[in-house]
């Protein structure tokens, strides 16, 4: 028993090991690695991946636009300006009724960067409470956000094809048992309760990168083009996984200095 055990693990592990060299080695080659391989989405068409480039190109203006905002906020110390999450509201009712024939790309593109901009201003009150505690967070967060958001991403793409898509209601209903939880919460105010929310909202994000990168990808296929609101998605999950990591590195920096004291 103890050899076929063995035998059969070795099999699986020699299995995984083609399928690895198969992927990330230039022609099969195991001794050989090839970063290249790694961006090379062969079962994506050419379409596909210019609606992702552009996708991922929005995301990265709305994240500058969001830091600019916050920044902003930050400097000014405006009390009005914290309701700027508000605003953003109106405009993501907005995007969400209307289509991408609607409007010029440029004014929908406009519209998106007046979200990211208010998203940014709603969020500085959170940035100004950690640099009070250790402003080096936020760079650990951001990094961290990145890599994160970019690791789910990946994963997404080489994933076979709808293979994440079934997350979408498990993800749904995760999310209004977190919103329940939530707003029990805050007649009880139990902080550990709170911390806790924080962290399951942190993996549901996380999960969502792929579920949205997977739908975009499937949107596309069946002819929905309007890469702007599609990059709406990816953008509020990648400012939720940063808060989040905000919020969790900010409380294990304030219980390692009480330890220390």
């Amino acid at each position: 028993l103890t050899r076929r055990k063995r035998r059969g693990s070795s099999g699986i592990n020699a299995e995984y090991g083609n399928r690895f060299s198969d992927r990330f080695s230039p022609n099969g080659n195991p001794t050989k690695f090839d970063p290249k391989v790694i961006f090379n989405f062969s079962s994506l068409d050419k379409s596909t991946k210019s609606h992702l480039k552009n996708v991922y190109a929005c995301v990265a203006v709305e994240i500058i636009i969001a830091a600019l905002g916050a920044a902003v906020n930050c400097y000014l110390k405006s009390t009005v300006l914290h309701f700027g999450g508000i605003i953003g509201l109106f405009v993501f009712m907005y995007l969400t009724v209307s289509s991408h024939n609607s409007a010029p790309p440029l004014k929908r593109l406009g519209y998106v960067s007046a979200l990211a901009g208010c998203l940014g201003l709603e969020s500085s009150y959170l940035i100004d409470y950690v640099i009070a505690v250790d402003p080096s967070i936020i760079v650990t967060a951001f990094v961290t956000t990145s890599v994160v958001f970019v690791s789910f991403s990946l994963t997404a793409l080489y994933a076979e094809r709808r293979s994440m898509l079934f997350l979408g209601s498990l993800l749904s209903t995760a999310l209004s048992g977190l919103l329940i939880l939530s707003l029990a919460n805050l007649f009880f105010r139990v902080p550990s309760i709170a911390l806790f929310s924080v962290y399951v909202s942190l993996i549901i994000s996380c999960l969502f990168v792929m579920y949205d990168t997977q739908l975009i990808v499937e949107k596309k296929r069946l002819g929905d083009n309007d890469f702007i609101w599609h990059s709406v998605d990816l953008f509020i999950d990648f400012i939720i996984i940063f808060k989040d990591l905000m919020i969790i590195l900010t409380d294990k920096e304030k219980k390692k200095r009480r330890n220390n004291n």
